[in-house]
């Protein structure tokens, strides 16, 4: 069974790395031999140190060009893939240990799934702090609400690319959301409880420095699908300031996560000098 992960990515050096060896951990040996996966970087034509770091891996397949926009990146990966479990994994996030061995495993458990979807961690900014998100069991009500699914722990077998196609080249933050309601009517979906992968929040990314716009789309998007009016209620919050909330829930959590993780280093020194003199 093999994967083909597709990142899309412009200017992302700083994070790509972290993204690259995550994909690359995935190939771990079994018995009947190593998982097999095909990392594919659609690049938009970088000026930063994403090239270089991209010629030095021989094991990644990448182009870079200018694009129009993610989702067309993201679909040019795809035409290039010939796995048979696809996926996308943006630059700036990355893959729990382990996590496609165990998505592998559910499809095989599960011929009749279309999707394997999993729970997922936030990751607040610089702090290395990871936020726990479940997913909980797939319905379409659910999703005509609101996407509470973790992009990059989603995986789909090429049947549903073959039939449904790739992501809406018009969309430039909600193509995910898009995606999923336009193939729920039609598809079978697993849910796989634990985390597969780690969504990075950081105040640079679309997500964030993006969010009123986001929003607009959204619920532009929504209206295709007879969504309920969730959406629009949320992009008219972000108009009147939600943004705003945003970037300080961002800040306020970035500077929690920094002290756990300051807590945890001092506490893990701490037990480190006590085992030495335990020794001694």
């Amino acid at each position: 069974m093999k994967f083909s992960i597709i990142t899309p990515s412009l200017n992302q050096g700083r994070f790509l790395g972290e993204c690259l060896d995550s994909v690359r951990a995935q190939r771990v040996s079994k018995p009947e031999g190593c998982l097999e996966v095909e990392h594919i970087v659609a690049d938009g034509g970088s000026t930063d140190e994403s090239l270089p770091l991209l010629k030095s891996c021989p094991d990644v397949t990448w182009i870079s060009e200018p694009d129009g926009g993610q989702s067309d990146a993201i679909n040019k990966g795809l035409k290039l893939s010939n796995g048979e479990i696809l996926a996308y994994l943006c630059a700036d996030d990355f893959y729990e240990p382990g996590a496609l061995a165990a998505v592998e495993r559910a499809f095989a458990a599960h011929p009749e799934a279309d999707v394997v979807y999993g729970d997922y961690y936030f990751m607040e900014g610089a702090s290395r702090w990871k936020r726990l998100k479940r997913a909980g069991v797939f319905s379409v009500k659910r999703l005509r609400k609101g996407n509470f699914l973790g992009q990059p722990s989603v995986f789909w077998r090429r049947r549903v690319y073959e039939k449904f196609g790739g992501f809406d080249a018009g969309l430039k933050y909600c193509m995910d959301h898009e995606f999923w309601l336009r193939i729920c009517g039609a598809s079978t979906w697993h849910y796989l409880q634990e985390p597969l992968a780690i969504c990075r929040l950081h105040l640079d990314s679309k997500t964030s420095s993006q969010l009123v716009a986001m929003w607009d789309e959204a619920a532009v998007m929504g209206e295709r699908y007879g969504v309920e009016p969730a959406l629009k209620r949320q992009a008219c919050r972000m108009r009147m300031g939600g943004q705003w909330y945003y970037w300080a829930k961002r800040r306020l959590f970035e500077w929690i996560g920094k002290r756990i993780q300051s807590r945890a280093k001092k506490n893990f020194l701490q037990e480190r000098r006590e085992d030495r003199k335990a020794d001694d």
